[in-house]
């Protein structure tokens, strides 16, 4: 009888196991990882606009607005850096390559694009153009509006397989607030030649450039 009470509660117990589901045994599923962000080299931009200006500007805009986008989905290798990085003569030529084929056909050199997955440690290459940057003053009173227009075009490359991962051309003219010839906050004389600039200042660029790359942006490829 002792026997038998000794191995009586070792039956429910055999019970229980065989009745629970075979998957509270295994090994608990852990979350996939997520895939690692996109490293983006920026190449130097290209500028056909007439204000040479615009290029610095440019820089801070995207610079800015890159920032924001979340480290997960993408990180960026600035222009200066892939200067410092291509270092001699013969690499940085690369760069006069890239901007002179996309300034001309929207592509990509091939002799500029290939290695620099392995010489600057990216996954994709950016190539940004500034084609319009000008701005128009109306200095008559009723004459219209002031204007300032922006045009952008970026492209991504695969470095490794040069093939365009995604493009982007924004462009706006935008105008600034009609004039009304009656207010008194307006400044003109008899011939309605406006007097004070802010009167009649057209919008800032890095207003108008901000927001065509933030709208641009929107869907860049993720890593």
């Amino acid at each position: 009888m002792k026997i038998r009470r000794l191995f009586q509660p070792a039956l429910p117990v055999a019970l229980l196991l065989l009745m629970l589901p075979a998957a509270a045994f295994a090994a608990k599923d852990e979350p996939a990882p997520s895939g690692p962000s996109l490293r983006v080299a920026v190449i130097p931009f290209v500028n056909t606009s007439d204000e040479i200006g615009a290029t610095k500007i440019m820089e801070d805009v995207l610079k800015g607005e890159l920032k924001k986008i979340d480290a997960k989905r993408a990180t960026f290798l600035w222009p200066a850096d892939v200067e410092r990085l291509l270092g001699d003569v013969d690499q940085l030529a690369r760069i006069d390559k890239l901007d002179e084929k996309f300034s001309q056909f929207g592509t990509v050199d091939s002799a500029g694009i290939a290695g620099l997955d392995s010489l600057l440690m990216v996954d994709a290459v950016l190539l940004v153009k500034i084609s319009e940057w000008e701005n128009h003053r109306v200095n008559v009173i009723g004459a219209g509006q002031s204007s300032a227009t922006v045009a952008l075009q970026f492209a991504l490359f695969n470095p490794r397989t040069r093939a365009l991962i995604w493009t982007k051309k924004p462009r706006e003219q935008r105008f600034s607030a009609e004039l009304d010839a009656s207010s008194a906050n307006v400044n003109y004389d008899e011939t309605g030649v406006i007097q004070r600039k802010s009167d009649n200042a057209p919008p800032r660029y890095e207003t108008v450039a901000a927001d065509l790359v933030r709208d641009a942006f929107k869907k860049f490829p993720r890593g």
